[in-house]
């Protein structure tokens, strides 16, 4: 019995430790970059300009969107659309 508890609470540490987090980069109009990186199935952080924006996935018919009342990122393939202060971009994974 022993010996199983022991095998079960070394494989649930080694798959704790695969966790990692999904980022993708995008050169953003050919000016600046902007990485999204997934927190988890429902939020991601967008680094651009080098500030992060905390976001929340929407229901999307197509790619996935993420929002918060500032931003919206949505990515589709190796393309994105970046709206951020009034200004949108077309953004390219690099």
């Amino acid at each position: 019995m022993y010996k199983i508890l022991l095998i079960a609470l070394g494989v649930i540490s080694l798959s704790a430790c695969t966790e990692q987090l999904n980022s993708q980069s995008f050169s953003c109009d050919s000016q600046l970059s902007a990485v999204i990186t997934s927190n988890d199935e429902e939020s991601a952080t967008l680094n651009y300009n080098q500030v992060n924006h905390s976001l929340t996935k929407q229901i999307s018919a197509s790619g996935v969107k993420y929002t918060n009342e500032d931003v919206l990122f949505w990515t589709k393939g190796n393309e994105a659309m970046l709206i951020i202060d009034g200004n949108k971009y077309h953004c390219n994974l690099e």
